[in-house]
């Protein structure tokens, strides 16, 4: 006799049976506040579908699960920040470039990335934009990859991700601070209610005659969420978790990877150099943490 979806849903998810509920019931609430978008639902569907079927993409969907969480909190965020962060004197800008200059100025009053929007090329433009382009097809891809090649290794990887991004917003609460490009353009003097930019991205945009950038862009819940760089983490995370795991054929696609991001977000004027570091710290605390909540045994 087949059971009930309520019967899957207890026996199978145990006291986190509401899960697979959580993104409808986040999406039913966008809708009274006129804030509902198509990927609201397709989100909802799929988890409840999934989580739902049979065991088999109940356990895909149990894996792939902290995704989810990252999905729901990252658009939420927005609602979130105005909280905590009021006014422009709450962000900080100038103060972080004079950070950058002390440590890493490459001549005086010069930062690295005012060297490289200085000698920026449509060639650079272009290979630098794909690591921003793919980052978030990247880590969907890249967790069914190890769902199917290293089950233990991708529950590491996923909930390193969500911690990183629970870590991640917690510093934007704290330390909200503005993107080179913001300073670049606006000054020292922070307008809460400035619009995000794709910054160097839109040379891409308009090189390619697109207007992906400019769109996704447009979409962003924090504008002055510099401070980690997630960019930076997000492949940071996948080199920590390899550790142990890596093969000499994997470790150079890990290296590299994290290389051109952490180059791009600069090129790009998206981040400062201090951002990828804090970025990198986040996805190394990241690691350690989900390896102890796991239990994992890997060296």
């Amino acid at each position: 006799m087949a059971l009930n979806p309520w019967t899957r849903l207890t026996d199978l998810w145990g006291r986190w049976w509401f899960a697979p509920l959580l993104p409808a019931l986040y999406a039913l609430a966008m809708v009274p506040i006129g804030m509902f978008r198509p990927e609201h639902a397709l989100i909802a569907g799929l988890v409840i579908v999934l989580g739902l079927f049979n065991q088999a993409t109940q356990r895909i969907t149990a894996v792939l699960y902290p995704g989810v969480l990252v999905a729901i909190a990252s658009d939420a965020i927005r609602f979130i920040l105005p909280v905590f962060v009021r006014t422009g004197a709450d962000v900080h800008a100038c103060d972080l470039r004079d950070l950058e200059l002390k440590f890493f100025a490459v001549a005086p009053n010069v930062t690295p990335g005012d060297w490289l929007q200085q000698h920026v090329t449509p060639f650079w433009d272009v290979v630098f934009a794909i690591p921003y382009a793919a980052f978030l097809y990247v880590v969907p891809l890249y967790a069914l990859y190890l769902f199917v090649r290293d089950r233990e290794r991708a529950r590491l990887y996923l909930w390193a991700f969500a911690i990183a991004h629970a870590i991640g917003f917690t510093i934007w609460i704290l330390y909200p601070a503005a993107p080179p490009w913001y300073v670049r353009m606006d000054g020292c003097i922070v307008n809460i209610k400035a619009a995000a930019s794709p910054a160097g991205l839109l040379r891409v945009d308009e090189l390619l005659g697109i207007t992906y950038f400019k769109q996704f862009y447009g979409r962003a819940a924090n504008v002055f969420g510099a401070m980690p760089s997630m960019h930076v983490a997000f492949p940071m995370i996948g080199l920590f978790a390899a550790v142990g795991a890596a093969t000499w054929r994997t470790w150079p696609l890990h290296i590299f990877y994290a290389a051109a991001m952490c180059v791009a977000s600069v090129y790009l004027d998206h981040h400062w150099i201090l951002d990828g570091i804090v970025g990198a710290a986040v996805a190394w605390v990241s690691v350690v943490l989900a390896r102890r909540l796991l239990n994992y045994q890997r060296p």
